[in-house]
């Protein structure tokens, strides 16, 4: 149950900080209205909810890094940290989906 619990709380948060976002507020006071969560579950949304929107905003509407860090009111280094755990999540992830088809090819 804490798991469903814990989903919701960070889907909703999420969408609190679009909302935050959306409006025009800086990655900093959007992250403010995680102080009604969890402070474990903190860290863990601000590092994803930063990848959701380097992603849409980078490699989804074609924007550079520098005017994603603008948007958000960061460090161009931070959000280009950001976009390489991306590029290295999307490395391992298909690359394990890709083992065994390779494995079978090699043997």
């Amino acid at each position: 149950m804490k798991l469903k619990d814990d989903e919701f709380l960070y889907e909703q948060a999420v969408l609190k900080m679009r909302k935050e976002i959306a409006k025009g507020k800086t990655f900093a006071q959007a992250c403010e209205i995680l102080q009604e969560v969890e402070e474990n579950l903190r860290p863990l949304i601000q590092d994803d909810f930063l990848k959701i929107i380097v992603a849409e905003q980078h490699f989804g509407q074609g924007r550079g890094i520098d005017d994603v860090a603008l948007l958000l009111d960061l460090p161009y280094e931070t959000v280009e940290a950001s976009r390489e755990r991306i590029m290295t999540e999307f490395d391992e992830l298909f690359a394990g989906q890709l083992s065994p088809y390779i494995s079978k090819m090699t043997h």
